[in-house]
């Protein structure tokens, strides 16, 4: 296997993986807009509470924030996991 191959799998999936996250907020917020003027028309406004948080990784040590317990415990896993992904695209090329 090539190492271009390899750099090119990760840059392809880094692509896909960033416009699929585009296409989720984008979603997220026509879905939202929709609600809304959904519920304009009604009288009763229900509170939504809502939830952030994000890890920011400097090099090894990892900056966990966010306002909500689960989504903290969600935010560590998904960095745990895009952490493995990375060490094994890394040193997959001198392991073939």
């Amino acid at each position: 296997m090539n190492i271009a191959y390899v750099v090119g799998i990760a840059v392809t999936l880094s692509i896909i993986l960033a416009f699929l996250g585009i296409a989720l907020i984008i979603i997220d917020i026509m879905r939202s807009h929709r609600e809304e003027s959904r519920e304009d028309g009604e009288e009763k406004r229900e509170e939504r509470k809502s939830g952030v948080g994000g890890v920011i990784l400097i090099g090894p040590v990892p900056i966990i924030f966010g306002n909500d317990s689960s989504i903290i415990k969600w935010a560590i896993v998904l960095t745990i996991i895009v952490v493995v992904l990375f060490v094994i695209l890394t040193l997959l090329p001198g392991i073939l």
